[in-house]
């Protein structure tokens, strides 16, 4: 899995002060009003809650452990829809300016530790599934590859809001202690979303060439 981790403050001023010499103004873009923006990645931190306590509250059977992921998986495609979402307007609003809050930095924090709790999630699952596994749960297995690869793209995609956001900032050097802070804290969160999903796809892979023909 690609991980896009956020620039140290320092290249990220430089490259940013450089970029705006070179490419000058640009055209006008929309610009994001912070506190809609904070209310939106709320709105998906607690969509992302529900669907991790659904997560840890999924008990998986032979009988019942197709329909109980493909209803998972189908919550994951509506949640990353709406993750990706915010993302384009997001990267709608490149070359605009706004001024970073410790409430929007909170959220975007909130946002990489759901990603974190999903992952850790996926792979409680999936230890689940190695004790029941068997031959016909292909589907299942599939399944399970797809949340986990799910979870990492919109990880990504969730380090590249920052990024871009940061990007956007016209007050960086007042809140360079809390973007260091909130890079600290995402940067720790991939980590967690990467390691998961790799014994996620470690588990299922092996039961793969276990049990399919």
């Amino acid at each position: 899995m690609n991980v896009f981790r956020p620039l140290p403050l320092q290249l990220f001023i430089l490259f940013a002060f450089s970029g705006l010499l070179l490419t000058g103004p640009g055209p006008a873009m929309a610009a994001l009003d912070p506190i809609t923006l904070t209310s939106e990645i709320d709105g998906l931190n607690q969509q992302g809650s529900d669907l991790v306590d659904s997560i840890n509250s999924t008990i998986l059977t032979p009988f019942t452990a197709a329909g109980r992921l493909a209803a998972l998986e189908t919550d994951m495609i509506d949640y990353s829809n709406n993750v990706f979402a915010v993302y384009d307007n997001i990267l709608g609003a490149a070359g605009s300016t706004m001024s970073l809050d410790n409430d929007l930095l909170t959220s975007l924090q909130d946002l990489s530790s759901t990603m974190a709790a999903l992952s850790q999630g996926t792979m409680g699952l999936s230890s689940q599934l190695a004790a029941i596994a068997g031959s016909g749960m292909d589907s299942s297995f599939s399944s399970m590859l797809r949340l986990s690869d799910d979870i990492g793209v919109m990880a990504n995609r969730i380090l590249e809001m920052a990024d871009k956001i940061l990007l956007m900032a016209d007050n960086i050097g007042l809140m360079a202690d809390r973007i260091l802070e909130t890079q600290v804290i995402q940067n720790n969160n991939i980590e967690l979303v990467i390691n998961a999903s790799l014994q996620t796809q470690r588990n299922m892979l092996a039961l793969i060439q276990l049990y399919s023909l």
